[in-house]
């Protein structure tokens, strides 16, 4: 049961965001530890995941007291929130936003499953229909056809706000290693070096009040994080960074309440003063729709009926970023019965849960007990039907742990993984292996234990729309980049966090916990249908996939050796330079 202290903090009614609002021009970091001082732990203090399946009546019952959901949430729901409600007292700002605004509600309008440049798209049509404001966040920013768009959006909103009283405020926040974040890790971005990262110059956006921040907790506290928040009213959270990549991704758009908890993390992540600040912050937010279902009939209004390829422009702008890549790398879009745009049923407000993780740049895997971890962990032992993953790493080793546990009690457990995704990276030190090797030895381990268990183990290799096999990662021809998980077919977790090393333990992440088995339902049928991973995707009871022939496709990385972790030792550099890598 939530503790005291944790119920008087989530029905405290404090906000970091309330307190900015007395005065906008002040520094939010400081404004957020006067509003939740965090006392010193101790050293003794366990950093173990607390997890457990026998909760009472009451127990529930005072988790439900803990937020403002729209109707009681199943009890699978408030078990996995019970338990991330535990992780606040390591500290009331673990979670990355203020813990009154973990447990809220929202509506749905549409997911968007498809590559970068259809989702870039999209996010331009949002940014160009801002009135007052855009907060965009990206782990990755890099010149690119993803960067095209935003960087056409800026130009494009600037010159819609030319006859306005007052101009749109506009921040970007991203992560490129700088040293100076060694003493500061937030680092604003010179208007003279804009032009170098494939952003708009001054003069191209002078009805727009824009600014970007370079963010990094050394020495592995990745700005993990992918989100849009605007005009305070609608909230994008997406698995993609802004650069080329021929990955499969996903975005949620979101409306109702639950946008004022992005709203907070988005000034806890920018930490510094703005200047200018937010114009909402002062002025009254946006109305939201009792029920929200308004924003259905706009995503149906909107012009869908155009096909995945008009995403790429055929002659961008000659100021744009130029792209590296050539656009025949993005033809899985116009794949035969590739559908990108997953226009979802009008649907009241269902309970939705902020479960993030806030960055720990100090190596080792100490930090664990935090809300995103805690809300997979639960999920998946609680399980009692059935879980699905779908991820571009898995090899944390509690998740890794926690399947296997799943099947052996009989819980059929679907992992969709990218075969050789980042294998040099993952072969690092402490990185937890390749997506290869954790596969083998899953599949080995049930084996060995003899008990028949190895049939709930479903896992595949993620095999694109327009492919017969899965493609290793290393070919960069297909890829999937999908961060999406599904219990019982009744909560859903979706966001940025990885199931890997990195993201378990030391990057900042935003992810949504969504109650709702008919959200659930149709993203399940969504990321089916645009990719061939349950039928042509399943590995063999050795953990290796084989084509019709007996052929084993494997990936280059393999199960690792000294050559390819020296590889990505010096691919690590090179991506933290921004110089690429892996």
């Amino acid at each position: 049961m939530p503790s005291e202290a944790i119920y008087k903090l989530v029905t405290s009614g404090k906000t970091v965001t309330a307190a900015m609002e007395q005065d906008p021009t002040q520094v939010i970091d400081d404004v957020a530890h006067n509003v939740f001082p965090e006392k010193a732990q101790k050293a003794t203090k366990s950093k173990k995941v607390r997890t457990h399946d026998d909760f009472t009546e009451e127990d529930l019952n005072r988790a439900e007291q803990c937020a403002k959901f729209p109707y009681r949430p199943s009890d699978l729901f408030l078990k996995m929130y019970c338990n991330v409600l535990d992780t606040l007292e390591r500290g009331p700002l673990k979670n990355m936003c203020s813990p009154p605004l973990m447990g809220s509600s929202g509506v749905i309008p549409i997911t968007v499953i498809s590559l970068v440049p259809d989702i870039m798209r999209y996010y331009k049509d949002l940014i160009i229909d801002a009135q007052h404001e855009v907060v965009l966040a990206t782990n990755y920013w890099e010149p690119s056809w993803g960067a095209h768009f935003i960087h056409d959006a800026f130009i494009e909103l600037s010159k819609r706000s030319e006859d306005r009283p007052n101009k749109p405020v506009v921040k970007l926040i991203f992560d490129r290693g700088n040293p100076k974040q060694i003493y500061k890790n937030h680092q604003k971005v010179a208007e003279e070096e804009w032009g170098a990262l494939g952003l708009p110059t001054r003069d191209q956006i002078p009805n727009i009040h824009f600014q970007a921040m370079n963010y990094h907790r050394p020495i592995v506290g990745t700005f993990h994080a992918k989100y849009m928040v605007i005009d305070r009213r609608v909230a994008c959270v997406s698995s993609n960074n802004i650069q080329d990549r021929v990955n499969l991704e996903m975005n949620i758009q979101l409306e109702g309440p639950i946008v004022e908890a992005f709203y907070d993390m988005a000034l806890l992540s920018w930490a510094e003063d703005m200047n200018p600040p937010l114009p909402l912050l002062s002025n009254p937010k946006a109305p939201v729709s009792e029920n929200g279902r308004s924003c259905f009939e706009e995503a149906r209004a909107q012009d869908m009926d155009n096909t995945s390829s008009s995403a790429l422009p055929a002659h961008p702008d000659p100021d744009s970023p130029e792209s590296k890549k050539p656009m025949t790398d993005f033809t899985l879009i116009n794949a035969k019965g590739f559908y990108p745009f997953v226009l979802h049923e009008p649907h009241d407000l269902v309970p939705i849960a902020m479960v993030n993780r806030a960055p720990h740049g100090t190596p080792g895997h100490g930090d664990v007990d935090v809300p995103q971890n805690v809300a997979w962990l639960s999920g998946i032992q609680l399980a009692k039907k059935s879980v699905f993953i779908q991820t571009p790493d898995f090899n944390a080793e509690p998740v890794v742990a926690a399947i296997l546990d799943a099947c052996r009690r009989d819980v059929e457990c679907t992992l969709y993984v990218c075969l050789g995704y980042n294998d040099q990276g993952e072969m690092l030190p402490m990185q937890g292996g390749t997506n290869s090797k954790i596969f083998a030895s899953m599949c080995d381990t049930l084996n060995k234990e003899g008990q028949g268990k190895r049939k709930f183990l479903k896992a595949c290799w993620y095999t694109a729309k327009d492919r017969d096999r899965p493609i290793d990662a290393a070919a960069k021809e297909r890829n999937c980049h999908v961060k999406f998980c599904c219990i019982d077919g009744q909560v859903a977790i979706a966001g940025n966090g990885n199931q890997d090393t990195q993201s378990w333990f030391h990057s900042q992440e935003c992810n949504i916990m969504v109650d709702s088995p008919k959200l659930c339902a149709e993203w399940m049928a969504a990321l089916n249908n645009n990719q061939n991973t349950a039928m042509l995707g399943p590995i063999g009871e050795d953990g290796l996939w084989r084509d019709k022939d007996g052929n084993v496709v494997q990936s280059s990385g393999g199960l690792g050796g000294p050559v390819e972790v020296m590889k990505g030792m010096m691919n690590a550099v090179a991506r933290v330079q921004g110089k690429g890598g892996f």
